[in-house]
């Protein structure tokens, strides 16, 4: 994975801040695991829900999707599990489904613009 160096040290330039402060660092890793892929793929996968009901799913879609998408990259790459590796998949399963969302908005809008 000599491809991911310039992400590693980026992380690395990063994580000596997030030592010395303990509890952004335990805020943003809950974000990461609990909340953010979840409410990405709520955004994808259901439409028409208010969003008490995306709170509540996101928490349950996150913590299926992250621990399934990390232990799917173990096995089908060959990797270990660790802290950067699965940084990086949880980064790759929030940031897809929200490209997607952003996606399907611009092309519906401009569908609704042109009838």
């Amino acid at each position: 994975m000599e491809w991911l160096a310039p992400i590693r040290g980026l992380i690395e330039l990063v994580f000596p801040f997030l030592e010395r402060l303990p509890a952004i660092r335990v805020a943003i890793a809950f974000l990461l695991v609990f909340f953010l892929p979840g409410l990405s793929w709520t955004g994808v996968l259901f439409r028409q829900i208010n969003i008490i009901e995306r709170v509540a799913l996101s928490f349950g879609l996150s913590i299926a999707i992250v621990t399934l998408s990390i232990l799917f990259a173990n096995r089908l790459f060959d990797t270990g599990i660790s802290g950067f590796n699965s940084l990086m998949v949880i980064l790759t399963v929030t940031i897809v489904p929200a490209v997607v969302y952003y996606l399907n908005r611009l092309i519906g809008g401009r569908k609704e613009s042109e009838e």
